[in-house]
């Protein structure tokens, strides 16, 4: 039995593993890797699956009709689903952001625009603006790059460029955990600002809008990090029970049934 146990045991932590570093349905597997650029990630932890609409249609407060905004149709990065499952107070408008931001660049010359010429000197970061309400959060510039004004030559061949769709982009330094996810309503403005030595850029866009954008990340099922342990205990527990009662029948066919001596017809007495 121990044989079987660790056997099923081995089987169970290499499928969890591999889950845990493809991601659902092996989204984020070696053969689909980036060589490293600049930015570098070992591991994947993505509960969530995409389902793009064709488009994403949405009224301002202050619009009097739909205005259609473009959707990203190819494989998010890894990054993207980071965002999205935080938990940390911006993670959805972020992610929002970044989906927003795939859209718009393939929307444009994508051979050019999913390549971003990274700067020392900038620093980026959005603003959460409504009456009664600010909040600001750092962000990698990016997330941002089709907001960012560019000069032709920035969008010719750049071998130290960053591809924005890789998967190996890393920002840890830019999740927070904290405290629970803002509540977004249609009165907020997330303000975005592109800040250089010599330039500062401001872009307007509705929170809500960007929410609109997270949601078309869905919940991808229960995360390992709940059913691994689950079933370790689960199997361990059943593992442990049968030891117990497999030892218990072995004494039992060991006892013998009558302990007293037996004397037959020809033994001598004295």
């Amino acid at each position: 039995m121990n044989i079987f146990y660790l056997l099923f045991i081995t089987v169970l932590v290499k499928y969890s593993v591999g889950k845990i570093s493809g991601g659902p349905r092996g989204r984020f597997d070696n053969k689909n890797q980036r060589k490293p650029n600049n930015h570098y990630v070992s591991a994947h932890h993505a509960h969530f699956s995409y389902h793009p609409p064709s488009v994403i249609n949405y009224m301002c407060r202050h619009c009097s009709h739909f205005v259609t905004y473009p959707v990203f149709h190819g494989l998010p990065p890894t990054y993207v689903y980071k965002y999205r499952e935080s938990g940390g107070r911006f993670g959805d408008l972020l992610a929002g952001l970044a989906l927003y931001n795939l859209g718009r660049a393939s929307a444009e010359h994508w051979q050019y625009t999913h390549y971003y010429p990274v700067r020392s000197d900038e620093k980026c970061s959005m603003q959460v603006i409504d009456r009664k309400h600010f909040e600001e959060t750092k962000l990698p510039c990016f997330v941002m790059s089709s907001f960012v004004a560019r000069s032709p030559e920035s969008f010719f061949p750049d071998s130290n460029a960053l591809d924005i769709t890789s998967p190996q982009i890393d920002i840890k330094p830019y999740l927070q955990h904290n405290g629970s996810s803002l509540k977004i309503t249609r009165e907020q403005e997330c303000v975005l600002w592109h800040n250089t030595t010599l330039n500062k850029e401001r872009n307007i866009i509705p929170c809500a809008l960007l929410k609109e954008y997270s949601e078309t990340m869905k919940p991808s099922g229960i995360p390992v990090y709940v059913w691994l342990p689950s079933t370790l205990a689960l199997v361990t527990t059943i593992y442990v029970f049968c030891y117990c009662l497999c030892k218990r029948k072995i004494r039992k066919e060991q006892d013998p049934v009558n302990t007293g001596t037996i004397i037959g017809y020809c033994s001598t007495q004295y």
